[in-house]
């Protein structure tokens, strides 16, 4: 619905910022539910001011197209990272796992309990938690982005509760049946990616779209420990406590979940911090870089190799007959 773009922000003559830019596609300019929800974003984003979300700083249009001006993360997202893992067919460190996590509920939590100016609860609800909107920078830092399909008190656009929002494979059952959500549709979604960081494992991945929203609706987890040994009984508690099927079994808040998950790491005893995630990262990053540059380099060759196998197209030359200072065909 929207491209994103690396760019300068011009501040004063010899100074520049480097930052993200959102555009709505040209083809939906025109569309005035989608620009509504566009505006919502960019509104609520404004007024999001926490470390664990990614900053915006403008919203703006130009040549009749918005655009939202907003922090830019050097960085990728876990998606990446767990892709990452998955091809070496092993996983990320359980500790490493669990710090990304208190993190997120971290950012969430924040976002759930804001106010307005006169301390009136925003009602803040993101809708679409899922491994592509977590990014993660070379520094360790881990921040939650696109709030696009958020719901809060101050959006213009209002949900539809029949309307399901949010990548299917991370729903959480009562947003899977389309009964409208709270909070605690965040909190499973960080249940979900916590426990396919910790076992390799799908929860809800089906062969289509109807058979993803059918699993995620069932709410069926499978024991963790049976895919990873290495979890702990008490990791596994905090993992079905998120993934309740019944949110009223589930944790209550994001910092309650962000409370579990620290106690985990005390039990663990192992050493984690931003430098461990940054080092992460920066790996992650390189051998992404090593690919694009390999691919790059295939595809130079296979176009060289076309080019050298092109002959020219027979034909019979024509004859030239001299006719002193003339020569015609």
């Amino acid at each position: 619905m929207a491209e994103v773009y690396i760019a300068d922000m011009l501040c004063q003559p010899g100074y520049k910022k480097r930052v993200a830019v959102k555009r709505v596609l040209p083809k939906l300019a025109q569309n005035h539910r989608f620009i509504r929800m566009f505006l919502d974003e960019a509104r609520l984003g404004l007024l999001l001011n926490h470390s664990n979300i990614v900053h915006m700083f403008d919203v703006g249009r130009a040549n009749g197209a918005y655009f939202i001006v907003m922090e830019y993360v050097n960085g990728v997202n876990l998606k990446e990272i767990c892709e990452f893992y998955g091809a070496q067919q092993t996983l990320v460190p359980i500790e490493v796992t669990v710090a990304i996590a208190i993190e997120i509920a971290r950012g969430l939590d924040y976002a759930h309990r804001l106010t307005d100016r006169d301390g009136n609860l925003l009602r803040v609800v993101h809708n679409d938690i899922n491994p592509a909107n977590v990014l993660l920078s070379e520094n360790g830092e881990i921040k939650l982005v696109d709030f696009g399909l958020s719901e809060a008190a101050v959006h213009v656009e209002k949900t539809d509760p029949d309307i399901v929002r949010g990548k299917f494979g991370y729903l959480s059952p009562e947003a899977a049946w389309g009964h409208g959500t709270d909070s605690r549709a965040d909190i499973y979604a960080v249940g979900v990616i916590l426990y396919e960081m910790l076992t390799g494992y799908k929860l809800f991945r089906g062969d289509t779209d109807l058979a993803s929203i059918q699993l995620a609706r069932e709410a069926r987890v499978p024991p963790p420990r049976h895919y990873n040994s290495d979890i702990t009984g008490s990791l596994e508690r905090v993992l079905y406590h998120a993934l309740a099927k019944h949110p009223n079994d589930r944790c209550s808040t994001a910092r309650q979940l962000g409370h579990e998950l620290s106690q985990i790491i005390f039990e663990l005893g192992r050493a984690v911090d931003a430098f461990s995630v940054g080092d992460m990262v920066t790996m992650v990053r390189n051998h992404r870089r090593s690919e694009r540059s390999e691919r790059a380099a295939l595809i130079e060759m296979m176009i060289e190799e076309e080019l050298m196998g092109f002959e020219s197209l027979d034909y019979d030359e024509p004859e030239i007959t001299d006719y002193g200072s003339e020569a015609l065909w």
